[in-house]
């Protein structure tokens, strides 16, 4: 994905309701990934699970439409990308109850202090996040950053009231195996350890 996922607070983007059902064609379920980057990942599990909808987005163009172009090579019509600001389209265009499966992989962890408003990864997102999610639907997580991954942990604590169940690991992805992201490749053959959670909503 792209680790130059950002979220504005100076940037207002308005979205219509996005009707999965319209944009697909079909009733399926649905993933999503929040920063697919170039799509590796999201159009690998498309290729895998024909009868499950995947939608990207990412607020960076020209990676997505790499992503858009490998689908378009494998003729994949479970996929589709939008460009888009997570949190406010998560809270104007996507239905409560509607997606299965969120993924969420390596977004920028801004380590500097001045920065680290701009994390991606919040509160206000998981409940959001919630929100969107079916019964017992899931919330899958990566990062190759330490402290990012610790201020993640206190930030679900701070919603356990809304999981279920939720599940870390090092080192070992607890969705999907073998399909990776391009970020995850990348820190994988560094020798970087690489931090995952699950959460389950409850």
């Amino acid at each position: 994905m792209a680790r130059a996922l950002v979220v504005s607070n100076l940037v207002k983007e308005k979205y219509a309701p996005v009707v999965f059902g319209e944009l697909f064609g079909n009733s399926n379920s649905v993933e999503m990934e929040i920063g697919c980057g170039k799509g590796k990942f999201l159009v690998a599990r498309a290729m895998e699970n024909p009868g499950t909808n995947f939608l990207g987005i990412d607020r960076i163009s020209k990676f997505m439409n790499i992503g858009k172009t490998r689908a378009q090579k494998r003729t994949l019509p479970n996929i589709r990308f939008i460009r888009a600001e997570a949190r406010a389209f998560l809270a104007e265009a996507v239905a409560p109850g509607s997606v299965i499966i969120f993924h969420i992989y390596f977004p920028d962890p801004w380590p500097k202090r001045r920065h680290q408003t701009r994390r991606v990864f919040t509160a206000e997102l998981l409940k959001l996040l919630h929100v969107c999610l079916v019964p017992q639907g899931l919330i899958e997580i990566a990062t190759d950053d330490k402290d990012y991954f610790e201020m993640m942990k206190k930030t679900i604590a701070a919603t356990s009231e809304l999981w279920e169940n939720v599940r870390e690991t090092v080192n070992e992805r607890i969705l999907g195996g073998a399909m990776k992201t391009n970020y995850e490749l990348k820190f994988e053959a560094e020798g970087r350890p690489l931090f995952y959670a699950e959460l389950k909503k409850r």
